[in-house]
């Protein structure tokens, strides 16, 4: 219960910055890239990362280079709420980062909109659901609640030119367990609908930190941590299944309005197909599911897919939550080992993009030296992580590469004061800063952004 009490408390601070920021004339603060770590060396800022342009590749056959991008957003309402769509940022990031001319809404489709029911006809994009209804039971014993449809899925693509293109899955999950799940338990409580007479007994402003903090913010987080966590990872595990088949030409219109997971992997695997590589955006809580996720699937002893998928990949963690989260992970029980393919050179890489203000994240690589020397294996105190072959033996029993990547970028909330700036800005602004997307775009090479040959280091930060 203390520990749920400081979560609060810390997004109550974050949600007092993200008001205060709309009210308060800001003070523009240009991104910066501090250092860029990696838990592979035990020198400072001697991180190296390849980047999107250069994760792309070719199929025999196919006209272009490509990477097959899956993002995942974080908690509900972590953008704008005067934006239409979770995702869109990013969206238009990518396609600014190359000068392409676009509006701030271009990219639309069902998914991320509120009206999860529709059904209309659009071959960009499909719902997950689960085989048979899940029915969760609730705090009165034999009263149910049940959860069928998983996700909204959807595909964008982005031609750069007659030799690159981005092929972008956005995977939404927020909506549909919130009218599900949440809603029965705190939809009594926010400004909408019904519940508008009680909650508009509140003062203004702390009607709208209760909405955003609790009610679409932090309500996210307990439930992930719950059993409701282990539907959510299966919904991005069956994304994962559709978008692998559709990169390779099954398209979502071939496999259906909506599929259920078991199905659509259970295809995935039995199928011969050619991929580009796949590589993952991530926000907030978004890095925890996908974390997960491939935790489960480095574990099970099993080859599918979604090893594939996984395979040599990039994960671009913007304002991660593993530190904070994994306190849930604690067990009296010991973990499955590493399945042999997880250690080898082809294991995914987490990219951490931590802005140094962020209230909620924490950075990789002091993580885990942090663990690591404060930890026992078999009743003896660790020597932490003091040489390169003890840091290499740490990857291999994570089964992932790790680069922190620091930033500072964050808008101060008033101009004339440099002591405290925009916590939501610090937490979900990443996509808004040109500077980090050519970063994203390019990669690094020991601590530095590598230009050389990079098409989106040609374009000037917009």
């Amino acid at each position: 219960m203390i520990r749920l009490l400081r979560y609060i408390r810390i997004y109550a601070i974050l949600s007092c910055g993200l008001f205060l920021s709309g009210c308060i004339t800001s003070g523009k603060i240009p991104a910066k890239v501090l250092a860029i770590n990696s838990l592979a060396s035990t020198q400072e800022n001697n991180g190296s990362f390849k980047g999107l342009e250069f994760l792309a590749d070719p199929i025999p056959g196919k006209l272009k280079n490509r990477v097959n991008i899956m993002y995942m957003h974080g908690i509900g309402w972590t953008e704008d709420r005067t934006k239409e769509q979770l995702g869109n940022e990013f969206m238009v990031g990518l396609a600014k980062a190359y000068g392409l001319d676009v509006e701030d809404n271009y990219i639309t489709s069902l998914c991320g909109e509120s009206d999860y029911n529709a059904r209309e006809a659009n071959s960009n994009f499909i719902y997950i659901q689960n085989t048979d209804p899940q029915y969760f039971e609730t705090i009165i014993p034999g009263q149910q609640l049940r959860l069928e449809q998983l996700v909204c899925m959807d595909r964008t693509i982005l031609p750069v030119d007659n030799n690159l293109e981005f092929a972008v899955y956005r995977v939404f999950w927020d909506d549909i367990f919130w009218n599900e799940l949440q809603f029965a338990h705190v939809g009594q409580d926010d400004y909408l609908g019904s519940s508008e007479k009680l909650a508009g007994l509140r003062r203004k402003f702390n009607r709208i930190l209760k909405d955003d903090l609790v009610n679409y913010g932090f309500s996210d987080a307990v439930m992930y941590l719950g059993p409701a966590g282990d539907e959510i990872r299966r919904a991005v595990g069956g994304a994962m299944c559709s978008a692998a088949l559709d990169a390779a030409g099954y398209s979502f219109e071939k496999q259906g309005a909506s599929v259920n997971k078991e199905d659509i992997c259970n295809l995935a695997d039995k199928t011969s197909i050619q991929l580009n590589q796949f590589a993952f955006v991530t926000e907030s809580l978004g890095s925890k599911i996908v974390f997960d996720l491939m935790r489960e699937a480095q574990r099970d002893n099993k080859d599918s897919i979604i090893d594939e998928l996984i395979s040599g990949s990039e994960v671009y963690m913007l304002a991660n939550q593993l530190a904070l989260l994994s306190l849930s992970d604690l067990s009296l029980t010991p973990q499955a080992a590493l399945s042999p393919s997880a250690s080898t050179e082809d294991r995914p890489r987490l990219v951490a993009m931590s802005e140094i203000n962020d209230f909620l994240s924490y950075e990789l690589v002091p993580f885990i030296e942090q663990i690591q020397k404060r930890t026992f294996k078999n009743g003896r105190a660790s020597s932490g992580l003091r040489t390169a072959r003890d840091r290499q033996e740490a990857i291999e029993k994570l089964g992932f590469d790790m680069v922190d990547v620091r930033l500072e970028f964050a808008d101060k909330l008033i101009s004339i004061v440099s002591g405290f700036v925009d916590p939501k800005d610090a937490h979900s602004g990443h996509a808004g800063e040109a500077a980090i997307m050519k970063l994203i775009l390019c990669g690094a090479k020991n601590g530095q952004v590598n230009t050389d040959g990079c098409l989106a280091a040609a374009y000037e930060d917009n």
